[in-house]
């Protein structure tokens, strides 16, 4: 069984990026089972790097594993990414197991740590952003298991999990992401009703499944959600105005390539540029750890085969905004639903969107927390936690 606490492991070398670095990383490219859960045999951590694609679909429609590995130059692999996982992880002083849950006719497996999945109340589950993976949500996961069950996922093609090949357009890709959250759903057997919360592309994209899977979602909850606006005619000065003008020239030569090219090209010295230009990536996990352990994890999250960072940069417009935004599609989401909004004050997402979300709708609540940046629950996790203790739905 994985168990996330009290698996210390050496740390590996100084390599790593961070949350903000990932929101860095953006800017500079937009701004010029049915398996128990219980079963101890089969608790254990499978990553899967495969070749395979939808055989109903025409290959001309994805690009290959072949190709997306000539994007990368790195001292990483499953093994150092596992145990960087278990570094952050082992800091939690509740017990959360983990578990590869199969998709797409077992070709393919999702990620899932999981805790107190023996409480009646209604399970949470949580969606990380773009970049992302379980492990940035170390700051909270004992407060939000304390009084519920809790499941958190790496997101196909991110982190943990498998790194399937999405296609190259931009409804058949979303749709992908969305059919695997649902194939996890059925295969870690949470048949009730459940929240889904979502963070940035990871809130886009819980919006999308709740449209298209709604019978189990109780409430959702969006955190700083990418996706929902409109490219503005002004998209050039914002939202990202605030970004240095020698990183929006760079940003010309970044969209060629995946949002996180630049980390990959900087193969081993990754970590050392990232504490360069961001000397505070790890002051947000201070409380957890004084130590490099959350950007050596997130260095071998998003050095590996970047086939979901490919499947977000064909839905995304410029990567700040989505192809297809949520505003023209959220009347298609059943109204029961009830729709919680949470930005940060310092976010470059817009929260106008939320607020004409909002309008449209009779069941939906729109909050800020002051000073707090895109990583909302990073940024001032005792105001977040306290958020979620209050609008949570409990049975």
């Amino acid at each position: 069984m994985a168990t996330a606490t009290g698996m210390a492991q050496n740390s590996d070398s100084d390599l790593a990026s961070a949350s903000d670095a990932i929101d860095q990383m953006i800017s500079m490219s937009i701004a010029n089972h049915n398996p128990d859960v219980n079963n101890q045999n089969s608790d254990k951590t499978i990553i899967e790097q495969t070749n395979i694609t939808r055989q109903n679909c025409p290959p001309s429609r994805f690009r290959t594993i072949e190709y997306l590995k000539r994007l990368t130059w790195t001292n990483s692999g499953p093994e150092q990414l596992e145990r960087a996982e278990m570094k952050v992880l082992e800091t939690l002083k509740s017990q959360f197991q983990g578990r590869s849950i199969p998709v797409c006719n077992g070709t393919q497996k999702i990620w899932t740590i999981y805790s107190n999945i023996t409480s009646k109340n209604y399970p949470l589950v949580l969606v990380h952003g773009f970049g992302g993976g379980v492990g940035l949500w170390s700051l909270n996961l004992d407060q939000l298991c304390s009084d519920r069950p809790v499941y958190a996922i790496d997101l196909p093609g991110f982190a943990h999990s498998s790194r399937p090949v999405f296609s190259l357009d931009p409804l058949e890709a979303e749709k992908q992401f969305v059919d695997m959250i649902e194939e996890w759903r059925i295969g870690i057997g949470l048949n009730e009703p459940f929240i889904l919360l979502g963070h940035s592309f990871g809130g886009f994209l819980s919006t999308s499944y709740s449209i298209r899977y709604p019978t189990y979602v109780k409430q959702l909850v969006l955190v700083d959600p990418w996706g929902f606006g409109y490219k503005p005619p002004n998209w050039q000065t914002s939202p990202m105005q605030r970004i240095p003008p020698w990183l929006r020239s760079f940003s010309s030569v970044m969209m060629k390539f995946s949002p996180l090219a630049g980390l990959r090209a900087a193969g081993p010295f990754g970590i050392r540029i990232m504490k360069y230009f961001r000397a505070d990536l790890r002051n947000k996990f201070e409380t957890l750890f004084d130590d490099d352990r959350i950007l050596v994890y997130l260095y071998h999250c998003n050095v590996q085969i970047p086939t979901g960072e490919e499947g977000f940069r064909t839905i995304s417009d410029l990567l700040a905004w989505a192809k297809r935004p949520m505003l023209d599609r959220i009347d298609e989401l059943d109204p029961q639903i009830p729709v919680f909004f949470l930005h940060g004050e310092q976010s470059w997402i817009d929260i106008e969107s939320s607020v004409c979300v909002q309008s449209k709708r009779s069941n939906v609540s729109v909050d800020m927390i002051p000073q707090a940046g895109h990583h909302v629950y990073a940024d001032a996790p005792v105001e977040f936690d306290a958020y979620l203790k209050r609008v949570l739905f409990n049975k």
